[in-house]
């Protein structure tokens, strides 16, 4: 096998879980070139993973939508057998516990859609972006899991902003300093 080809091997191993040992017996490499190549191609494995998962949720029809589909599909089925229910053969308290289980699961798969930051982000669109995840969260309308990552994206793309702009004005010192050497 070509050293391209073990590399690829290697990735498709990796993403699938395989150890070290185990992808050293099956491409007859040694650990320490493992090791090596787990470093220069992380990026690469962390993609086929990545790749993989998303292909086994549709494959599932594990996607957002898809979920509050079924739960909503189901809600309604159990909606039409409570109106049907014959009380005396079926566990009304059952019914109703199912009943608001599914409206639970239902509710915290609701996501409330925040006002787009638009074209122009800079810190004023992102500091108001996250004033209005703090109302959001305030009202009750998100639940703490989705204001978390809400705010892991919003505080990334602040610290991103920032990280431009110091650069730029690092480059715009070092054009003076230069321009008088």
């Amino acid at each position: 096998m070509k050293p391209q080809e073990l590399k690829q091997k290697f990735i498709e191993l990796r993403a699938e879980g395989y150890s070290y040992s185990q992808i050293q017996e099956e491409l007859n490499i040694a650990k320490a070139t493992c090791s090596a190549w787990e470093r220069e191609l992380s990026d690469e494995i962390a993609t086929l993973k990545r790749e993989a998962l998303n292909t086994l949720y549709d494959s599932y029809h594990m996607t957002k939508e898809a979920r509050i589909r079924k739960l909503g599909d189901t809600l309604s089925k159990i909606d039409t057998a409570l109106d049907n229910a014959d009380l005396s053969e079926v566990p009304p308290e059952k019914l109703l516990d199912y009943k608001l289980k599914y409206e639970e699961a239902l509710r915290k798969e609701y996501t409330p859609a925040g006002k787009p930051l638009g074209n122009d982000i800079n810190e004023h669109t992102i500091l108001t972006a996250m004033g209005d995840l703090l109302d959001r969260v305030r009202a009750g309308e998100i639940t703490p899991e989705q204001a978390t990552r809400e705010s892991t994206v919003l505080a990334n793309l602040l610290k991103a902003y920032d990280t431009v702009e110091v650069k730029a004005k690092v480059e715009e010192l070092e054009a003076i300093v230069g321009g008088r050497a």
